[in-house]
Order: C-alpha cells, then structure tokens, then sequence
C-alpha cells in the first residue's frame, strides 16, 4: 500500500481541518494515518486504486468532498502552451503525452512532495516504470518550444540529472549509475544499440523511463513545469497525465496548456485529454447493493462529496461525470461503492439475510474429489500453484498466441493467466527435480486461454511424472485406470502439442468432446524450464470429465 508522507501543517493549511479532523476524514476515504516526527508529518496509507491521493493536494481534494466543503468538480480550463511535441517511431516505447502547467511555484516543501508524487506513481500505475514512467522539467529550461521524441544510440551524449554540468555518453550512465542498471534496459531496442530520448534545442533533456537532464532540471524557485508521459499503452499514458495535471492544477493560480503532438508515433494531437467518464447509476441499483432506501436527490448529493458531477435525469437515475483524476471507476459497482463511503459503512446498518440454505457439493467437485482420491492411492502427490505465471513460461510452451495478459499486473513475471497447468507442473517438478525418483504429481485448477480470441476459463486436472525413464505408459496407466473407475467411455487418438513429442502424444475424447490429452514432454522445453530429466504429463477438463461420468 502507498504510504504518502506529508506535513500536517500543509495538510491543514489546505482543508482547515485540525489533526483529529484529518485523520477521522481519511479513516472514512479507506486510508490508515499514522503521526511522525513529533506530530510534524502525516503518513498516509493510501489505497492503490486511488492514485490521485499520492499528494497533499489530491488528498485534500478528497477530504474536502467527504466532509462537504466542497462538492463535484469543474473541468479545468485549457489554454495553448505554444510548445510543439514531434513524436517520432520509437518501437521499444511508443507513447507519449505532454501537459504545461504554469504557476506552480514550486518551493522546498512542494519539490519533496513532488518527487515523491512522481516515484509513487512509477511505482504503482508505471509497474516501476516499464508501463508509465513520468518527467518533469522547468518550462523556462527549455533550450526550445519544441521538443522531440526520438530513438538514439547509446554513444548519445547527455547531462544526466545530479550529475551537475558533467556530459558523458547514455551507454556510460547505464553501467556506472544505480538508475541506469535499474531501469536501464526496459526501453532498449531489440539489439540494444538505440534508446528513446527527448531533445530540445539540439539538447537531450530526459531518456525516459531511466533519467531526465540537468538541462531541464526542476528545483525551488521553478514556476512552470513541462511534464512528459511515457509508456507502452495509450489508456494509462493518457490516464496518469490527467491525475498529475488535476493535482498540480489544484495549485492556486496554476493553469493549464495543452502540448500539440506531431509526427508518425503521435497517438493524440494535443493532450492532456482531461476526459470525463460518463454513467446512468440507477437509484434501485444503489438500494440493492447497500440494502437502504435513498432518494435520487440523495445518491446525488454523496456522488458529489465524492468528487463527481451527478445530476439526477428523474427520480430513480442520476447522470454521473466522473473527473478524469479517479481513475479508479470502471463501473457503476465503483460509483456505488462512492455512495457508501460517503454515507459512512457504519451509518449502513447490520441486515440479516432473508434465507438460509444449507450448502451441497456441485457434482464437478464430487467428481474431482473422487478423481483426487484415486491419484493419491497411485502414489502422485498434489500441488497448488498460482494461476498466473510468466510471459517466459508460455514463450516456451510455444502457447503465446493462446494466451491472455493481465493488464496491470502487480510483477511482470506473473502477468500471464496460465493457458495450461502443465506449464505450473512443470515449475513445480523442476524445484523437486532432484528427490527420489520417480517424482508423481498432481494439480487442479483453472487455465485462462483464447479461443478465436474470446478468452474462456476451463476447470482442469494435471498430473505428471518425472524420472531417469519416464515415458507414456507412466501417465497412461494411471490415467486410463481413474476414467474406467469413473465409468467413462473414451477413445484415444494420435495427437500433436506444442510441448509435446511428436508421435508420443495422444487426444482424449469422451461423448464427442476432447477430454484432454497425455505425452511425453518434448526435451528442448524441458530444457528451457531447466529440468533435467525426462517428464510424461496429462491434462484432462475436469467439466468435460463431470458430464461423462456415470452418476451410478
């Protein structure tokens, strides 16, 4: 969870609200506070869906709203900044966006508050900078009103930041600096020869996500800031320009000037975007969820504590605008969500439920229990593993094209849903590659994959075996022996798998459906994965198993 340190004086200054008042008002918007330094900062845990928070002023927008200081919010006026943006094709980083805020008047106070703002988002919405990363740079630094965006090679000179006046070329900081090393390959080209920069005036201020340059170098005493965003999606380059903008905007007297973008790689022709979001909530909707009664006047008045601007279309559904600073809100479950922080969970009142039922085992769990029952009499032992694995798992599984990515994944070593288990098998069988031989395991769960490029999930069921000599018998056996216990009737016939051998793999069918299939693992995956030995592996659909089992 974020934890956003920010003095109290500030805090107060913004909402006139004392320390106790602060803290009630943050308990109440899901964020934890703790007191520091005496009583001179206040730490606050935010949410990570509510990266608007990230900053007093963010913060103090919010609390504002709860408490009824303020409601809804104003779309913010948009002036032309007069500075041009030529984007360029820059394949390893392809989108950019820019934002002009004058007036910020940035003091010693506001910088460490700015700094931290900037990290607290590479951490959270940037996925530490591979997804977003963020640069400010001081308006009146700028060597020109027009600024590129370029790929260059690695012999590019530049001054990096913190490094006062001393030029040295990329490939040098990338080795020598803590940030370079850090952050210095995730927007290499694929021959690691070239990197994006941004150059104005014939001078590299920024080589983004890694570092920006003295050249734009923002301290006290800065007015006016550029703010680049980079990244690899449209949806959250766009999105995390818009939170920064608000939040600086919140500044008195700040403005805001849109950038204009050109070239082949503009995606936009002037941002920041400033979108608003646009829902009906209906009132019966609010009622079902929260179980209380409210009238269309009153879901309006909590949405707009909230921050958002609802007006009520008759008396049962209210248009909502959501500010494009919450970028939290996907749905009208999250507008309903607002509604029940703003009347309090406390203010909710305890309900007890209409019915009670007595739960009963579906039939696919009694099946898989029983299937579960009979591999643990055939010595295999079962594993769980996590549904998510790696995009390098499915890369050597040959199944990339079958599977489907996690958007916002919280690592990127677990950012693709599993197309298959036998890909968590084999991770399993390779931290236990070396106990007693054979190794028998088993595991069931869900596999995610496309289908015509519909994703779709199926319940299935995997088990493997790893010895000096496994072979097809060695899953078949017991296989086949499980399916005639269960009274299915199946054929079997000569398949083909991207992880399996050729001619040592065979297609599972019951009913006219495919059941799964079973074969020997092919040597160079195995390989790849870092197994030493020889692994037979099977999976069948356990929902495709439950509809032919005989139910005697």
């Amino acid at each position: 969870m974020p934890v956003i340190r920010v003095r109290v004086e500030r805090l107060s200054r913004l909402t006139g609200l004392d320390l106790g008042e602060l803290e009630e008002a943050l308990f109440r918007l899901k964020c934890e506070t703790e007191v520091s330094d005496g009583g001179e900062y206040i730490e606050v845990e935010v949410n990570p869906d509510r990266p608007d928070m990230y900053i007093a002023e963010g913060i103090a927008r919010a609390v504002k709203g709860i408490i009824g200081a303020e409601k809804g919010w104003e779309p913010i006026p948009l002036g032309d900044s007069g500075v041009r943006l030529v984007a360029d094709r820059v394949p390893s980083r392809p989108i950019i966006a820019a934002a002009v805020v004058y007036g910020v008047d940035i003091d010693e106070e506001y910088l460490e508050e700015l700094i931290q703002f900037q990290e607290k988002l590479h951490e959270s919405v940037g996925r530490r900078r591979v997804k977003v990363a963020i640069g400010f740079h001081d308006l009146s630094k700028l060597p020109s009103r027009e600024v590129r965006y370029t790929e260059l090679g690695l012999d590019t000179v530049m001054r990096p930041l913190g490094y006062s006046g001393e030029s040295m070329p990329f490939s040098q900081f990338l080795v020598s600096d803590e940030k370079g090393q850090l952050y210095g390959s995730i927007s290499l080209d694929r021959d690691k020869s070239s990197h994006p920069f941004l150059v104005s005036g014939g001078e590299v201020i920024a080589a983004p996500p890694v570092i920006n340059s003295e050249v734009t170098r923002v301290e006290p005493g800065t007015r006016d800031l550029f703010i680049d965003v980079t990244g690899t999606r449209p949806d959250a380059v766009a999105k995390t320009l818009d939170i920064i903008v608000s939040n600086l905007a919140e500044r008195r007297g700040a403005r805001v000037g849109k950038v204009s973008i050109e070239g082949p790689g503009a995606v936009w022709s002037r941002t920041p975007l400033l979108e608003e979001g646009s829902f009906e909530l209906s009132v019966g909707d609010v009622e079902r969820v929260l179980g209380v009664s409210y009238s269309v006047e009153e879901v309006s008045t909590h949405l707009e504590r909230m921050r958002h601007r609802a007006t009520p279309r008759d008396d049962r559904v209210v248009d909502v605008r959501v500010p494009p600073f919450r970028a939290d809100v996907i749905g009208v479950i999250d507008l309903i969500e607002d509604v029940a922080i703003s009347v309090g969970y406390e203010a909710l009142g305890p309900r007890w439920p209409g019915k009670f039922h007595g739960g009963s085992l579906s039939w696919e769990t009694r099946v898989y229990r029983g299937v579960r029952d009979l591999l643990v009499g055939l010595g295999f032992t079962e594993t769980v593993q996590l549904i998510l694995t790696s995009p390098r798992m499915v890369e050597i599984a040959g199944m990339k094209d079958y599977s489907v990515e996690v958007l916002n994944p919280v690592q990127q070593e677990y950012s693709v849903l599993r197309p298959t288990l036998l890909l968590t098998i084999l991770l399993t069988l390779k931290e236990n590659q070396h106990r007693k031989k054979p190794v028998r395991i088993f595991e069931a769960g869900q596999a995610v994959y496309l289908d015509g490029g519909t994703p779709k999930d199926d319940l299935r069921l995997a088990l493997a075996v790893l010895s000096d000599e496994a072979g097809f018998e060695d899953v078949q056996a017991p296989l086949y022996s499980i399916l005639d216990i269960l009274g299915v009737d199946y054929s079997v016939d000569e398949a083909r798998h991207p992880m399996m051998m050729e001619g040592r793999t065979a297609i599972l069918k019951s009913g006219g459906e495919v059941l799964g299939l079973l074969g020997e693992v092919r040597p160079e995956v195995l390989e790849a994965v870092g197994i030493e030995y020889p692994v037979a592996a099977a999976e069948i659909s356990l929902e495709v198993l439950s509809r032919w089992t005989s139910r005697t």
